[in-house]
């Protein structure tokens, strides 16, 4: 799908609203941390230095902090310096449009008004269509992220050459292994593991005529109602991501739609969704941890209700009444107010 590159976008970036709101943002939930909080002292000057070095071309990217979480497996997560943070939103409140433009209708992360509800809705509609599913990803997908093709790609789109090389810049400042991965924690990161995909995204729909497809970063669920010819899909995509895109991927997971999707956390049905064994397991040990802080006085009443109730968000998408019951003979697990 070509399009017509945009230029002229660093101004853009730089303005003293675009810089301002970008703060805002990246300050969101973290407004009593000490870089946040020195940031803020010193709001005005440290937005026009920013500014400035974006449009003399002189800005750098610092080094990351590293750390580890296990949630629900083992990732690094990398955390740039809060001034980073400001100028990555910064330039993805700017180059948003153009790369979301470039999108598919089956891709669903990094989306306004889309996201994970939308694409297991989306899912589950598909399996209401079609007799059988595949499922594919990406071996290792941010640290597999070649840095040579994703520059490629976004030189299709983007024309200012202060933008693309602070993106080259800031591509070489991480790597997993030579000219390979995207740090995971980035906003940025976010927004180019997204579009690295979607060149496979056309390739499905106007090379192989997928039937139906979706694509949630790099969890991929193609359909169709002849299970060979399924077959031929599926190789065919995965060719085209490991020859054209120098990933490896999976081995594909195919299946009948009435024996469920695994997909995001879910099992999807025709019927609609149950929570998979590791997303109970995981939403069970969160909230007796939880819990019991609440009985050890270590969080408040109201802390507690918060955070149960984004769990309960999470779970409510699914049919979980025998997990609700389980939990509700649990003393102390819903206090007055959730």
């Amino acid at each position: 799908m070509p399009m017509k590159r945009v230029g002229h976008l660093i101004e853009r970036i730089a303005q003293t609203a675009n810089l301002q709101e970008a703060f805002l943002r990246a300050a969101r939930g973290k407004g009593c941390t000490q870089a946040v909080l020195r940031f803020r002292d010193n709001l005005h000057p440290e937005l026009e230095a920013i500014a400035s070095e974006l449009l003399d071309g002189s800005y750098r990217f610092g080094p990351y902090r590293f750390f580890i979480v296990f949630d629900p497996k083992r990732r690094m997560i990398c955390a740039a310096p809060f001034r980073d943070r400001v100028t990555m939103h910064a330039m993805m409140r700017i180059c948003h449009p153009v790369l979301d433009a470039y999108q598919t209708a089956d891709s669903y992360a990094s989306r306004v008004g889309r996201g994970t509800y939308a694409a297991l809705e989306r899912a589950r509609r598909l399996a209401q269509r079609y007799q059988w599913w595949a499922k594919l990803d990406v071996c290792k997908y941010f640290d597999s992220i070649d840095h040579g093709v994703l520059m490629r790609q976004l030189c299709r789109l983007f024309k200012d050459g202060v933008l693309l090389r602070l993106w080259a810049d800031q591509l070489d400042g991480y790597h997993t292994t030579p000219g390979r991965g995207l740090p995971i924690g980035n906003l940025t990161s976010q927004y180019f593991a997204n579009h690295y995909l979607a060149l496979a995204d056309h390739h499905a729909r106007e090379r192989l005529h997928v039937p139906g497809m979706v694509r949630y970063m790099d969890d991929v669920l193609l359909f169709d109602s002849d299970r060979h010819r399924l077959n031929d899909l599926v190789a065919r995509y995965s060719a085209y991501a490991t020859h054209e895109l120098a990933l490896e991927m999976h081995d594909p997971v195919i299946n009948s739609s009435n024996q469920g999707i695994p997909f995001l956390g879910y099992v999807v049905r025709p019927s609609g969704l149950r929570l998979n064994a590791r997303s109970r397991k995981r939403f069970i040990t969160k909230m007796a941890r939880w819990a019991a802080w609440l009985r050890q006085g270590l969080v408040s009443e109201q802390e507690y209700v918060n955070h149960v109730t984004c769990l309960m968000a999470f779970v409510d998408k699914a049919d979980v009444r025998d997990l609700k019951h389980k939990l509700s003979t649990i003393p102390g697990m819903y206090p007055q107010g959730l």
